[in-house]
């Protein structure tokens, strides 16, 4: 099974973690690796590499921001390990929706298909108040 790891500033994976576990339920090979201020660069890599590792068939990391510590220490890990792939902007959709796929996928393709479910699930919301038509009373109440 495809590893899931989630890492990101603050407590933002751990965050994201407990509301997949509220929405999904626990869920296997799903990590999350916060990098708070009393952890260093080098503690984040090392916590990272040792799940890459302990990992059989492959790792997607998803992190908060891209160009971000926990982005790019992952990235810079995928030099190391090949069957790594890194995504930064993850969103709580985007994870739900990897947990339903990996089974049925690679790394690679689970990277693609998140990279497309994390675009599709930002979206806004705009209030459109139907108009009301003046034949509407022509023939009285």
């Amino acid at each position: 099974m495809i590893k899931v790891l989630l890492t990101g500033h603050g407590k933002i994976s751990s965050g994201i973690l407990s509301s997949v576990e509220l929405i999904y339920g626990v869920a296997e090979e799903l990590v999350a690796i916060d990098f708070t201020q009393d952890v260093t660069p080098e503690v984040l890599e090392e916590k990272i590499e040792n799940e890459i590792i302990s990992s059989t068939d492959g790792v997607l990391v998803l992190s908060d921001i891209v160009g971000g510590t926990p982005f790019k220490t992952a990235s810079m890990l995928t030099l190391k390990h090949k069957n790594v792939k890194v995504i930064g902007g993850m969103n709580l959709p985007m994870v739900l929706e990897v947990l339903s796929e990996r089974d049925y996928s690679t790394t690679e393709k689970l990277y693609s298909f998140a990279l497309e479910v994390g675009k599709e699930e930002i979206t806004g919301f705009e209030l459109k108040v139907k108009e009301q038509t003046s034949d509407d009373f022509e023939d009285g109440i």
